[in-house]
């Protein structure tokens, strides 16, 4: 892998991890389904066509969150490398393609799959 794709990978990662978990745990688990819909092939077949494919991951696509903490975020795109890159994380989510926050009405099926894992305020299916 080249840097200049790694790099931009890691920025993609990062972005929507950093947005739409709010610890390492969620940030893992998100990173991960990003890597399944990306080996899935439906929202695109690059790290950040997965990531900005329409409206599917919130916090990038949302102009009113919060200004990002530089330090967080230079912490998830480390989080991000330690994923993906030397594997030092467990892929807690199994093959989970979806998530969304508890504060959301739990149903028995989400988008036709079962419920995989909960992880801390994230439902995974």
């Amino acid at each position: 892998m080249e840097i200049q794709s790694l790099e931009m990978d890691v920025v993609c990662y990062a972005t929507a991890a950093y947005h739409e978990g709010s610890n390492k745990n969620e940030r893992i688990a998100i990173v991960n389904t990003i890597r399944n819909r990306l080996k899935s092939g439906r929202w695109g077949h690059t790290v950040c066509s997965v990531v900005y494919a329409d409206k599917q991951f919130f916090g990038v696509w949302d102009e009113t969150h919060e200004p990002v903490d530089e330090k967080t975020y230079l912490e998830t795109k480390l989080l991000v490398l330690d994923t993906i890159v030397f594997h030092k994380y467990r892929n807690e989510i199994g093959n989970a393609l979806y998530f969304h926050d508890k504060s959301i009405a739990k149903k028995s099926k989400w988008f036709g799959h079962n419920h995989k894992k909960t992880i801390n305020n994230l439902e995974f299916y």
